[in-house]
């Protein structure tokens, strides 16, 4: 008969969210998106599928997660800008910022951004999101510009600048050269 001092006291092991993405991610860019189980990753991870599932719904989710903070560093650095600034020069600047991750990002990162042009069914679960950023360029550039968001010339010059950074952050993730904020600025600045 075992008594209750043979259970483990103190809290639950805490599960980092993070550390669990990074090894799905390295599953999926080695192995492929559609080949890696929620199993496959629970047991690389050392964490029970119900944690899993709790942290993540669903494979998409371990792929997805970080567009919010890259989201978050982009949009405050947006309104920080200066409002002499012209709309492109704080646009890129904001896009530098938001595409500085921190040192221990980066490699999550690159997995998340080689897995999604891996896989184009990917993209179309972050659509919703990717749109939400781009509303969000369109609203700055009519405000800084003085005109609507309805204007063609605003909608043209936010969905470009919002598509050459996407490239620019998956050319990098593929190409491996240098940091990605590097990398965004010199892309954007293809477009002057």
């Amino acid at each position: 008969m075992s008594s209750t001092s043979d259970r483990p006291t103190g809290r639950p092991r805490t599960i980092d969210p993070d550390a669990v993405s990074l090894v799905a991610l390295r599953l999926f860019d080695e192995q492929g998106f559609d080949a890696v189980s929620m199993d496959d990753v629970a047991a690389a991870a050392g964490v029970s599928r119900r944690s899993l599932f709790r942290l993540f719904p669903n494979k998409a989710a371990l792929v997805w997660g970080g567009l919010e903070e890259f989201t978050t560093r982009f949009g405050d650095a947006l309104r920080q800008r200066p409002a002499s600034e012209s709309s492109p020069d704080a646009l890129r600047a904001a896009y530098r910022i938001g595409a500085t991750f921190p040192d221990d990002a980066v490699e999550v990162t690159r997995h998340r951004l080689r897995v999604i042009r891996a896989n184009p069914s990917l993209e179309r679960v972050g659509d919703a999101a990717v749109t939400s950023l781009t509303d969000e360029i369109i609203r700055f550039v009519a405000e800084r510009d003085g005109a609507s968001a309805d204007d063609l010339g605003v909608a043209v010059r936010a969905h470009a600048l919002a598509a050459a950074a996407s490239a620019a952050l998956t050319w990098w993730a593929l190409n491996g050269d240098g940091r990605p904020e590097d990398v965004v600025d010199r892309a954007l600045a293809l477009l002057d």
